[in-house]
Formats: C-alpha cells, sequence, structure tokens
C-alpha cells in the first residue's frame, strides 16, 4: 500500500523524464534557430518548432531507455548515489516503462517526419541514428554507454548533428559559423553526462558497466569537466583570433567563464552524493550559455 511519500504516478512519471536534463536538448536547437534568424532571410520557423518539440522527445525517450535497461540489467541498485530511478524502486513497472518508451519514440518519429521530408534522404538517416542512439545508449548488444562512449555520442548528436544540422535544415546552408557553435554547445553539454557517470563510477564498475568515468577516474575526469565547460570560451577565443567570429561571441564567453569555473570547483569539492546539484547545475549552465551564444549570434 502506499504511504504518503510514494510520489504519484505523474510525479513517477515525472522523475522518469529527468526534468533537470532537459535543457540539454533546447540548447542546441535554440543555437541553430539564432543561426538560422541571422543569416537567412526567410527562416523555416515551423521546422524550428517541430525541432524543439522532437528534441525534447528524443532527450526524454534517452531517459526512459536508461532507466529501464539500466534496471533491467542490475545497474541500478539501492547503492546508486544518484536520484531516485523509477523503474528499479517498483515506481513505474517495466511493462509501462516500455509504454512509455514506445510514445515517446512514436513522438520523435511523428514530429521528426517533417524534419526528414524537408532535410531528404541525409536527414532520413540523421533521423533514425537518433532513436537508434537513443536506445543504443543504455541498451542493445552494444550499450555505448558501458564502451566509455556516452559523451562522444551527446557530443555528435547535441553539438554535430542538432547544431550543423539543425541551422543546415532551417536555412538550407551549410555555415561555418554552425561548427564553431557545435564545439560550443556540445562541450557543457557532454560535461553533464560526465557529471552523473562520475557520480555513478563505484556502482558503475561493480556492475562492469565501463563507462568513460570509470576508465578515467576520479581525478582524470575533474580535469576533462573543466575542458568541458570552458569549451565555449576556448572555441569562441580561437574564432575570434582566427577573424571567423564577430566580437560579440568574446561578450558571451566572458559571461560564461565566472559560471564555468563555480562548477568546476563545484565539481572537484563534491563527493558523490552531492553531485547531483552539479549535476543540475550543469545543465543551467549548458542552456545559459547557449541562450547567451544565441544573443550574440542575433547581435552580430
Amino acid at each position: 500500500m502506499p504511504n504518503d511519500s510514494t510520489p504519484s504516478q505523474f510525479n513517477a512519471w515525472l522523475l522518469a523524464m529527468r526534468p533537470k536534463t532537459l535543457p540539454a536538448a533546447l540548447a542546441p536547437i535554440a543555437v541553430a534557430a539564432a543561426i538560422a534568424v541571422s543569416h537567412s532571410a526567410s527562416p523555416r520557423y515551423d521546422l524550428i518548432a517541430l525541432a524543439f518539440i522532437c528534441a525534447l522527445a528524443l532527450q526524454i525517450l534517452v531517459n526512459f531507455a536508461n532507466d529501464y535497461f539500466d534496471a533491467k540489467s542490475g545497474v541500478d541498485t539501492v547503492e546508486r548515489k544518484g536520484p531516485v530511478r523509477a523503474t528499479q524502486s517498483g515506481l513505474i513497472s517495466e511493462r509501462e516503462m516500455v509504454v512509455g518508451i514506445v510514445i515517446a519514440s512514436l513522438v520523435s518519429i511523428v514530429t521528426g517526419l517533417p524534419l526528414m521530408w524537408a532535410g531528404g534522404v541525409t536527414f532520413v538517416g540523421l533521423g533514425l541514428l537518433c532513436i537508434v542512439a537513443a536506445l543504443a545508449y543504455s541498451g542493445g548488444p552494444f550499450p555505448l554507454a558501458s564502451h566509455g562512449l556516452g559523451e562522444a555520442t551527446v557530443f555528435v548528436f547535441f553539438g554535430l548533428v542538432a547544431v550543423v544540422g539543425g541551422s543546415y535544415l532551417f536555412t538550407g546552408q551549410l555555415l561555418d559559423i554552425a561548427w564553431w557553435q557545435a564545439f560550443i554547445v556540445g562541450g557543457p553539454i557532454s560535461a553533464i553526462m560526465l557529471v552523473n557517470n562520475t557520480r555513478d563510477i563505484e556502482t558503475d564498475r561493480k556492475a562492469n558497466k565501463l563507462t568513460l568515468a570509470v576508465r578515467l577516474g576520479r581525478r582524470h575526469s575533474e580535469q576533462l569537466f573543466s575542458l568541458l565547460v570552458m569549451t565555449p570560451a576556448i572555441a569562441s577565443c580561437i574564432a575570434w583570433g582566427l577573424s571567423l567570429a564577430p566580437w560579440h561571441w568574446l561578450l558571451a564567453s566572458v559571461a560564461t567563464i565566472p559560471l564555468a569555473m563555480r562548477l568546476t570547483r563545484s565539481f572537484h569539492s563534491s563527493d558523490a552524493s552531492e553531485l547531483n546539484s552539479v549535476l543540475a547545475a550543469t545543465a543551467q549552465y549548458s542552456l545559459l550559455t547557449a541562450i547567451a551564444f544565441a544573443i550574440a549570434i542575433l547581435w552580430s
């Protein structure tokens, strides 16, 4: 019999969606949209709106799939330091989570079909790859996260695919600016995944889930985190130095540096249980960084 502290069914599903990670889905589309508005006389606002919905659905799909597969494989246990997982804790049954995965997949496909139609054969392939990657992150015969490829996968899909592919879809042009912004946006979002996996090093190691954090260890994970959250400043300074970016990017990077330094200090000084707040702050940082650079792009 549920007690007063047991979440309602609605709250259980909200928990499984992991709202704190959802800014990661919005950040690259916001930047791609800013590129489109500033570099096209007639940006595709209809496609931009669909892309936001599709990106959110894909992020929720990733979270549902991770919840389901980590519970089924025994990776998620009562020993983990992270937030309660809906499937492992019994708040949502395995069967119900499969239904959730199917619904999230369908929403991704329905909102993604017009994007694929507009983009042609290449975007059909990218759309299918997005679905496969979302499911293969934690499941399938070669779980990407268990082979240390989680952060790289996040960078490819949230940086290169979302920003470069999105801006091309919205403008019909393959712009140099988009490649730089892919690094600026992709770095901090990859850092979210690194925090998550660093928090779970001990339980993942016991379950033989060899994430990048498990392979690197805590100290080297801290160093990589520092690099990832500083990527916006590093990439914008390089691009400006090569005369490939306007000075407005430098202002955006100056605004992000204090936040990046604060995050780095928090990450280095936090134990595993305290990294939950660092994860949420990193997700917020990724969105704030994207907004800062989106404004810089529009301003320039």
